[in-house]
């Protein structure tokens, strides 16, 4: 199984006082091929910086660099602009452009759930793992 992966669920593991950290801990156990964005990666490296955890930032972006159990896709002009068109849709109801790219990627890619905490991705048609 293929799950995209969301910046929540990163924030969620990688922070253990986090409010969904044992849900995100217990999800991460299971057998599947992580994808996510390069986006969802900035994203989850400004959050972790905002939130005060500079060197939890470095260390998880040394790690997810490293490791070759995750696919990271870089948007290109054609998803970028899919994203935008997304956005225009599902703005509306909340969901960013990274989610938009997001949703991009899992469409492009055939990907029917993601690990988050977003329920923006329920709204736009796919199934949310915890």
């Amino acid at each position: 199984m293929t799950v995209f992966i969301d910046s929540g669920y990163y924030i969620a593991f990688l922070v253990p006082r986090d409010q969904w950290f044992d849900v995100a801990e217990r999800a991460g156990r299971g057998d599947f091929r992580a994808v996510t964005s390069s986006l969802v990666v900035d994203e989850t490296a400004s959050l972790l910086q905002a939130r005060g955890l500079f060197s939890t930032a470095l260390a998880w972006l040394a790690a997810i660099r490293k490791e070759s159990d995750t696919q990271i896709i870089h948007v290109d002009p054609v998803l970028q602009s899919e994203a935008w068109d997304l956005f225009h849709r599902w703005g509306g109801s909340g969901a960013n452009p990274i989610d938009c790219a997001s949703f991009a990627i899992m469409r492009r890619l055939n990907i029917k759930k993601a690990f988050t905490f977003d329920r923006h991705f329920r709204t736009a048609g796919f199934e949310i793992l915890s």
